[in-house]
């Protein structure tokens, strides 16, 4: 939710916001049009949204938000008109439909603040409800500036990850209501997070024998060092075929290989153990190489 720091200028709450920029179309109509026997709104829409806002946050820090109802009304009724408390609840009433997801008792306050709003202002924000309208700051405006972030992260894993829960964000907010579609996307980035991150996580300890297994980035390395050692490395083959044997060999999924491969594979302490094993080994077989703990490979 938007910081209750009052703004200073509109583009700051509806920049990179649909459900902002929707309510500010209603505002500008209300300060146009007199249908119903309305009053036209005089208030600037800046004032109106630094006012909702503010009793949005004050009733997101309370349990019992129902309970404040009418007293948050009342005070806000000293300061400006009924019509105008009308519009600024009506504003908060949709708000707070689209954010107010940890409070459960939140929907009592909603129907309590419904009674006292003036259905003719109301009425104009309604459809809202009924949109597919994304409230969270942190999507995107464009694909462009997505992606201008996305290219700031090196790593082709985590820009992949970064991808799929924007992708999810998306989804879920299309899918504003279904629970259950909500929770099968969310169970889809889980189990992606769990597939990008499985490169870096070493072989589970199931028996005696797997707590020899190294992790995939050694083995990673060895396969590529003994290729090289035969001259099969990439001096004589491409990248991406040596990667496809090193994940038919691993069973491990060749993208993360390739990824990590091609960007250049580098070492933690973690890795550290499992290398001296390596080396031991090589060193028995007469291989003539080794790994480099402090070497980007």
């Amino acid at each position: 939710m938007n910081n209750c720091a009052p703004k200073t200028t509109i583009d700051e709450y509806i920049d990179k916001s649909e459900l902002n920029s929707r309510i500010y179309q209603v505002l500008l109509y209300l300060q146009d049009s007199t249908a119903n026997g309305r009053h036209k709104l005089k208030r600037q829409p800046l004032e109106i949204f630094n006012q909702a806002y503010a009793i949005c946050e004050e009733l997101q820090k309370v349990k019992h938000p129902e309970e404040t109802a009418v007293p948050i009304w009342d005070r806000l009724r000293n300061s400006f008109l009924s019509y105008e408390t009308s519009v600024i609840f009506s504003c908060v009433f949709v708000i707070l439909s689209f954010t107010s997801k940890g409070n459960p008792n939140m929907k009592y306050f909603l129907n309590r603040i419904k009674q006292k709003i003036d259905s003719i202002y109301f009425q104009e924000f309604e459809p809202l409800l009924k949109e597919e309208l994304t409230y969270i700051t942190a999507l995107p405006a464009s694909f462009e500036f997505l992606k201008s972030e996305a290219d700031k992260i090196p790593d082709l894993d985590k820009r992949e990850l970064y991808y799929t829960d924007y992708l999810t964000r998306f989804k879920q907010a299309k899918s504003k209501g279904n629970i259950l579609q909500q929770i099968n996307d969310e169970i889809e980035l889980i189990k992606r997070t769990k597939e990008l991150s499985s490169i870096e996580k070493p072989a589970t300890v199931t028996d005696k024998e797997n707590t020899d297994v190294a992790s995939i980035k050694v083995r990673s390395v060895v396969i590529f060092e003994l290729l090289k050692k035969i001259q099969l490395g990439t001096a004589h083959n491409d990248l991406t075929k040596i990667c496809k044997l090193i994940a038919f060999l691993t069973g491990n999924s060749y993208n993360n290989i390739y990824n990590e491969i091609q960007k250049g594979v580098n070492f933690s302490k973690f890795h550290s153990k499992q290398i001296d094993e390596a080396n031991k080994i090589l060193a028995e077989l007469n291989a003539s190489i080794s790994i480099d703990k402090n070497k980007q490979y």
